[in-house]
C-alpha cells in the first residue's frame, strides 16, 4: 500500500525565515509558498535528494497548526506516505482499525487524509495520493 515517505511536516512560526535557513545554510531551495487546510495554513516544500520537507506556517490564530504551534512549539508535526490511491488506502487502514481524521481532502501534493496518533504510536500519519 505505501510506496515511499513523501514528505516530513515542520511547524515553523516564520516561514520566509524557515525558508532562508534551508536557502543560506544548506543551500537548498524552496517552492513558493501556498495557502492550503482551507486557508489557516501558509506552506513551502523544500526538496532534499528524493525526499521533501514541508514546512508548515499557521495563518492566524486558528486552524489545527496555530494550536500545534501554541501547545508544542516549532519541530517535527507528521510524516507523510504515498498511496497509489487515497480511497484504497483509505479503506484497507480502516478495516485493520485505524481512526482517520476528516475526509479526504486537497492538501500541498495532492488528496490527503490523517491517521490519528493514538493508533500510529503517537506519530500524526499522512497518507497523500499525488497529483498527477
Amino acid at each position: 500500500m505505501l510506496k515511499k515517505i513523501s514528505h516530513l511536516g515542520m511547524a515553523v512560526k516564520d516561514l520566509e525565515e524557515s525558508r532562508e535557513f534551508y536557502r543560506s545554510i544548506f543551500g537548498l531551495e524552496s517552492s513558493e509558498p501556498m495557502i492550503v487546510g482551507e486557508g489557516t495554513m501558509k506552506v513551502s516544500l523544500v526538496e532534499i535528494g528524493d525526499a521533501i520537507i514541508e514546512l508548515l506556517q499557521p495563518v492566524g490564530e486558528e486552524g489545527v497548526m496555530a494550536k500545534f504551534l501554541q501547545k508544542r512549539g516549532e519541530g517535527f508535526h507528521h510524516i507523510c506516505y504515498e498511496v497509489d490511491d487515497i480511497n484504497t488506502a483509505i479503506e484497507a487502514v480502516k478495516t485493520k482499525g485505524m481512526d482517520v481524521l476528516g475526509e479526504p481532502h486537497q492538501g500541498a501534493e495532492g488528496l490527503v487524509i490523517f491517521l490519528h496518533p493514538r493508533g500510529t504510536h503517537g506519530v500524526l500519519v499522512e497518507l497523500v495520493e499525488k497529483n498527477k
